[in-house]
């Protein structure tokens, strides 16, 4: 058997991986000259236990983020061994809720609990699971010293101290990169196109092009896992898409500042167009603002390509507006020096969901990404990965059915 994996993103690269575990060779294509150079890496490595998501109700989305954090490290670990243990992980993050919240702190409370019981109904052995730490701690409410010592109280309505955490995805993807090679199943078509594939009945044919060459070669199953091209091409299948979508593009600030970082949280403020601040404890920051760091959105089958990268003016001004508005809720962010933060990464991925309204609106879809995951027509599969956190789950998922398929 030969698949086709399209993309070498976080979700491609998974994928590659679980097939070339049970024996079964895969080409894996991007446009670029090596894997995880995209969104994959250009994130803040988040591994979602659910909380973010208090305007779904439903807590299917919960449900869903919670299993895929649950099985996130012992799946990678299956693919990359003991080097998994080199990767930093975050400080536990505090969740905020913003005077300008779209839901209440008791509507928050309450979530968080909802998500712990989800927590319980998942094996987290000694925290094997979840990088070393235990995701079925209850969060736990600061009290109002605790929380006026760490966040400024004009803007802050509660504060949470929970067990989420994120991972360094520049890491882990230095690791996964070193994987690939030392696969012999796995043939990486770097530098390569797609154009189309085109499903038959009992193969699908790829197209793409490599220096100008275009080419085309016959698979017996091909795994859409493109991140900003993957609607495109599951059109030249036949798949439409299920429902309205949104692109948008989000950058953020990663800066060193090993004496200062002792006194930075990890901290998510909710619910709406706020932002994050990460705190790998390593001396390294992450930082985004929404309302500076996501000024483009689009609708159409494929992304601008004109949004990446950000230009100097651009990037100069998100040095300056990101940390300065993150730290009238987050303080000790006013403590950076300006040659830390001018010396500081501007980056960004492309993010994708369902939805037409921005996270503005209590009602978009963006607030809910419990339908993602993977969409197989015969040997044709799609995947949606939504988050980060779902990438390891959806590729066993996606190899499961081709196994079974044949």
């Amino acid at each position: 058997m030969r698949v086709a994996v399209l993309g070498a993103g976080l979700q491609g690269v998974c994928v590659a991986l679980e097939l070339a575990l049970h024996g079964i060779r895969v080409d894996l294509f991007d446009r670029e000259q090596d894997a995880l150079l995209g969104a994959s890496g250009h994130n803040e490595g988040k591994l979602h236990l659910g909380f973010v998501y208090a305007a779904d109700d439903s807590l299917r989305t919960a449900r869903l983020m919670m299993r895929a954090a649950a099985c996130f490290s012992s799946n990678i670990r299956r693919w990359v061994g003991s080097s998994l243990d080199s990767v930093p992980v975050s400080s536990p993050f505090y969740y905020i809720v913003h005077r300008d919240s779209l839901v209440s702190a008791d509507q928050i409370r309450a979530h968080l609990e909802a998500c712990r019981e989800l927590a319980l109904e998942h094996p987290n052995p000694k925290g094997s699971g979840y990088f070393g730490s235990d995701f079925h701690s209850p969060s736990r409410e600061l009290t109002v010293p605790e929380r006026d010592g760490l966040f400024d109280e004009r803007t802050v309505r509660a504060a949470f101290l929970t067990p989420e955490i994120s991972i360094d995805p520049k890491a882990l993807a230095a690791i996964l990169r070193k994987q690939l090679r030392s696969v012999a199943n796995i043939g990486l078509r770097l530098n390569t196109r797609v154009m189309a594939a085109r499903p038959q009945e009992r193969f699908v044919d790829v197209v793409f092009a490599q220096a100008g060459v275009q080419a085309e070669e016959r698979y017996d199953h091909v795994v859409n896992a493109l991140w900003d091209g993957r609607l495109a091409i599951d059109e030249t299948a036949g798949f439409l898409p299920e429902r309205p979508w949104l692109w948008r593009m989000k950058h953020f600030l990663r800066i060193r500042v090993a004496e200062y970082s002792a006194n930075i949280p990890s901290t998510t403020i909710v619910l709406g167009p706020f932002g994050d601040v990460v705190n790998y404890m390593t001396g390294e920051i992450y930082l985004s603002w929404y309302p500076d760091s996501c000024q483009d959105r689009s609708s159409d089958l494929k992304p601008p390509a004109t949004w990446l990268p950000a230009t100097p003016q651009f990037s100069a001004s998100l040095r300056v507006s990101m940390p300065q508005a993150l730290s009238e809720i987050v303080p000790p962010l006013a403590q950076l020096p300006r040659t830390v933060l001018e010396g500081g990464e501007i980056n960004g991925g492309i993010i994708f969901a369902f939805g037409k309204t921005d996270v503005d609106d209590p009602g978009s879809g963006l607030h809910q990404r419990w339908s993602i995951g993977v969409r197989s027509e015969g040997r044709y599969h799609s995947i949606n990965t939504g988050k980060y956190t779902t990438a390891p789950l959806f590729a066993t998922e996606v190899a499961g059915r081709i196994r079974c398929h044949g």
